[in-house]
């Protein structure tokens, strides 16, 4: 029998789809939690991070044990793959020969995370992966935002701030992950589709900080009419961008001439500030409180034999399956200047 934690439906679609770590006791996330308490009982719980090389993961790593352990969850070692692929199958193999009876992943490369899962399956151990979806393999659920909507989102933004005609910088993630591809295929579908004037210079950056410099020097100092800039990732783009603005002598606070419109993605305290102070136009705000608290309850699900089916959940997102798995797509929201001040962003609770 399956879960009603949804309502009856079907999905038959779904489009393909320096930094410096946030130490937890300087962040209060208590309203993040509510409903974590049910997870409970004997459990061993393994987390193996992608990387953490930026403020937005380390947050996510830190409420997510500090909720398992208020949950009565035993909690291993969390292992850092550092971006490696091949050492984050590692690292689960040894998360599971260390006792782990249920695995939360952030995947470090959506494909190369495929033969860890495979193995963790073949142990019975269920692989709950959150943030970044698995291109392959079986986990039991995967719990992110809707990233190719956040694209779209931002594009729509841009769009609307250029009036249809310009350029816009894309500062795009690793396209070896889920989150990477789909928010440049959101961004750049909706550009394409509904202000084709709009010229898109896209440059990677691997979610890292020196690379996202990089990139904004070269273009800021070589592009005129340089419009708009788009960050996948606030936490690992934000400051390097407005230092670059700042150095070349084009940072200018929203509304004033010659304004470079700049929106991001994840939502972090430092972006949220930035937006009240005016350096920053919008942002999408990336649900990482809801990554702690689904990702807890359906690895204890998953622990207690539970399915889940295709739908609308209770909680305002989807259940879809993709290459394999289930995915709770999660929403996200776009703020502005005039709800950057709203307690109920996760952002804004980090104090």
């Amino acid at each position: 029998m399956t879960t009603r934690l949804f309502k009856s439906s079907s999905i038959n679609d779904f489009r393909a789809f320096a930094s410096k770590r946030i130490l937890a006791s300087a962040i209060l996330f208590s309203a993040f939690f509510a409903g974590a308490e049910h997870v409970c009982q004997a459990l061993t719980l393994g987390y193996s991070a992608g990387y953490l090389t930026d403020p937005f993961q380390a947050i996510e790593v830190n409420k997510t044990i500090e909720a398992a352990q208020q949950a009565g969850i035993k909690t291993l070692p969390v292992t850092n793959a550092n971006g490696d692929a091949g050492k984050q199958v590692t690292d689960i193999h040894n998360l599971v020969g260390e006792g782990a009876q249920a695995i939360l992943v952030m995947p470090a490369d959506s494909e190369a995370i495929v033969p860890a899962l495979s193995f963790a399956n073949t142990k019975k151990v269920p692989v709950v992966a959150i943030d970044n979806a698995t291109a392959g393999g079986k986990a039991y659920m995967i719990v992110r935002a809707n990233n190719i909507k956040m694209g779209e989102d931002a594009a729509a933004a841009v769009a609307k701030a250029l009036n249809g005609k310009g350029v816009v910088l894309s500062l795009m993630g690793d396209q070896a992950t889920a989150a990477g591809r789909e928010r440049t295929e959101g961004f750049d579908s909706y550009i394409k589709k509904n202000a084709p004037k709009i010229r898109i210079i896209e440059q990677p950056t691997y979610w890292k900080t020196d690379k996202a410099v990089a990139a904004a020097q070269t273009i800021v100092s070589s592009t005129p009419g340089l419009g708009a800039i788009y960050m996948q990732s606030d936490s690992v783009m934000l400051a390097g961008v407005l230092n670059v603005l700042k150095s070349a002598n084009k940072l200018t606070k929203v509304g004033e001439p010659n304004h470079i419109y700049l929106i991001s993605i994840d939502g972090t305290p430092l972006a949220l500030q930035k937006i009240r102070d005016g350096w920053l136009d919008a942002l999408i705000s990336q649900p990482v409180d809801l990554y702690v608290k689904y990702g807890l309850l359906y690895v204890q699900a998953a622990v207690d034999g539970k399915k889940f089916d295709t739908g609308p959940t209770d909680h305002q997102s989807e259940i879809i399956d993709y290459q394999g798995s289930p995915v709770d797509l999660l929403p996200a929201r776009l703020v502005t200047p005039a709800d950057a001040r709203d307690n109920s962003l996760w952002g804004n609770q980090a104090k």
